[in-house]
């Protein structure tokens, strides 16, 4: 339950860096760092939790990863054209839809915890 809530929490964090750095132009350098330790300990929560979630549904799982490192990917190209001043909206809306995919998956292998209490 542990590594759930941590897991959960720091995506929440890093969604919130990630709205601050795309929407606005102070301290963005600080909100990028903070989103790149918040991806250090997704990972290292989301390998602890799809050890137990492989057993379940392994399709999914890898289909999550996937969609996960993708969109980690694009934050960062997002993260490199906005330093750039060369960011465009497609971008921005490919990072918030994949955000919002990633969570929908990462909920529906948690079997919508804590949205549905079993």
């Amino acid at each position: 339950m542990l590594w759930l809530w941590t897991h959960l929490i720091t995506w929440l964090v890093i969604a919130v860096m990630i709205l601050l750095v795309l929407f606005t132009n102070s301290n963005t350098k600080i909100y990028e760092m903070i989103t790149r330790v918040g991806y250090i300990v997704i990972i290292a929560t989301g390998i602890k939790l799809g050890l137990r979630a492989w057993s379940v549904e392994p399709t999914l799982l890898i289909v999550k990863v996937i969609v996960a490192l993708i969109f980690i990917g694009l934050v960062e190209i997002a993260f490199a054209r906005k330093d750039q001043k060369t960011i465009n909206r497609s971008l921005v809306w490919a990072v918030l839809i994949f955000c919002i995919v990633t969570a929908l998956l990462g909920f529906a292998l948690a079997g919508w915890y804590p949205f549905v209490q079993h």
